[in-house]
């Protein structure tokens, strides 16, 4: 993947759109050091080219959370959760939400 300075991306934008084109996506840095990735997209894919980083983004904080809680460990049981969901559930049917 290219890597391209803020400075050129500002300096020489129709550059960068050829480079974006031609890769497929291109990373944006400032100093050297990464700050964005450019990914191409249009007006018919828009919402699902969105919908795909915030997807990515929530499994990328799932992984963060499990991770963080197998270093913590737990001492929260099977049946804690079963409990739990249960009672969730209970309340949603309350609340007509299921």
């Amino acid at each position: 993947m290219k890597m391209i300075p803020s400075r050129t991306l500002a300096a020489r934008p129709q550059e960068v759109w050829e480079d974006l084109e031609r890769e497929g996506a291109v990373v944006i840095t400032e100093h050297g050091v990464p700050r964005s990735i450019m990914v191409p997209t249009s007006a018919a894919t828009l919402i699902e080219d969105i919908q795909e980083l915030v997807f990515t983004r929530a499994r990328r904080a799932v992984r963060q959370i499990r991770a963080r809680a197998r270093t913590a460990g737990s001492d929260v049981t099977k049946p804690d959760i079963e409990r739990e969901i249960k009672e969730v559930r209970r309340s949603r049917t309350r609340q007509g939400g299921m």
